[in-house]
C-alpha cells in the first residue's frame, strides 16, 4: 500500500486497496439533519463498510447537545467493536459527499490514531464510477485493540471560546454560511439565536469543496491565507453543531495547520439560552 502524505483519499486509491486486511471502512452519513429531521440510511454502501454512527451512539449521551464528542474509553471499545486495531488503515466517507465524515476523521485524530483519511467525493464518487457495493453494513470478524489517547488540545468548550475570542493569537473561524453568521438567516435549529461568536469569521464549508470533492492543495492554501492573521498561533473552527467545522479542520491539516481545535458544542451551545455574547 503506497504512503500518503494527504488526509484525503480517492475513489480510484480505494478501489485499488480495498481488499487489503488492514484497511477499515466506515460510514459516517449522518442520522438526523440539524432539524431533526431523520436522514434516509443510505441505500448501498460501499464493499466493506461499516456504520459509524457518531450522531446517535458513539457520542456523549449524558449531553442535551447533539452528537458531542465520546470519552476516551467509551470511544476506545466502540472502535474495538468494529474491529479497529491501533494499526488499521481507517477510511471514512459519507453518503453526501463531503459532509459528516470529516467529523468522524477528526473524532479518530483527536483519539490519537494516525493512519484515518476521508474518501474525497464519498459515496456519491464511488456509485458514479460503478465501484463495488452491498447492501447491508458489514460487521466486524473480531474485536480490535485500539488504544484511545485524546488530545484534549483539539477540542475546545464554551469557557475556552470565551478566552479565545479575546485572545488576538487564535482565531476563530464559522463553517456557517454568511448569512447565518450575520443573522440573516434564521437558524435551522428554531430554538437558536441568529449571529456569531464575538471576533470570529466566516469561512462557510462549501467554499473549500468543488464538484463533492476538496479544491486541490493550491487553493485551499490562497483560501486560508487570504483569511489568517499574520499573528495568529491557532486557529479553532466551530460551525452549527460541530460537524462541518471538522471539514474546516481537514481543509487546514491539507494545508499544514497544525494547532487548531474544533469547539464541540458549536452554535448549538452557544446561540441557546442567552447564555453567551453574540456579535451580528
Amino acid at each position: 500500500m503506497t504512503q500518503k502524505t494527504s488526509n484525503l483519499v480517492s475513489i480510484d486509491w480505494l478501489n485499488q486497496y480495498l481488499n487489503e486486511p488492514d484497511i477499515v471502512l466506515l460510514d459516517a452519513t449522518m442520522k438526523k439533519k440539524p432539524s431533526g429531521e431523520i436522514i434516509a440510511t443510505p441505500h448501498n454502501k460501499i464493499l466493506g463498510a461499516k456504520a459509524f454512527n457518531f450522531d446517535t451512539e458513539i457520542c456523549d449521551q449524558s449531553s442535551s447537545l447533539p452528537h458531542m464528542m465520546p470519552n476516551q474509553n467509551e470511544f476506545e471499545e466502540t472502535a474495538r467493536l468494529l474491529g479497529i486495531n491501533n494499526n488499521s488503515t481507517i477510511v471514512i466517507y459519507d453518503a453526501m459527499g463531503i459532509f459528516s465524515s470529516p467529523r468522524a476523521w477528526w473524532m479518530f485524530k483527536t483519539m490519537g490514531h494516525k493512519i484515518v483519511y476521508v474518501l474525497d467525493g464519498g459515496l456519491p464518487k464511488w456509485l458514479n464510477a460503478g465501484f463495488a457495493t452491498q447492501m447491508e453494513y458489514s460487521e466486524a470478524e473480531s474485536i480490535g485493540n485500539f488504544s484511545a489517547n485524546i488530545n484534549s488540545n483539539k477540542v475546545y468548550n464554551s469557557d475556552q471560546i470565551l478566552e479565545a475570542a479575546n485572545n488576538h493569537q487564535i482565531q476563530i473561524l464559522d463553517a456557517r454560511s454568511y448569512a447565518r453568521f450575520s443573522a440573516k438567516e434564521a437558524e435551522p435549529r428554531a430554538e437558536l439565536e441568529g449571529g456569531h461568536i464575538p471576533n470570529s469569521q466566516c469561512l462557510p464549508f462549501d467554499t473549500l469543496i468543488s464538484n463533492d470533492l476538496f479544491k486541490d492543495r493550491k487553493q485551499l492554501i490562497e483560501i486560508f491565507s487570504s483569511l489568517i492573521k499574520k499573528d495568529t498561533n491557532k486557529l479553532v473552527f466551530s460551525c452549527g453543531s460541530g460537524v462541518t467545522a471538522c471539514i474546516l479542520a481537514l481543509a487546514a491539516e491539507e494545508c499544514g495547520y497544525s494547532n487548531y481545535a474544533v469547539y464541540d458544542g458549536s452554535w448549538s451551545e452557544w446561540g441557546a439560552g442567552g447564555k453567551f455574547p453574540i456579535s451580528k
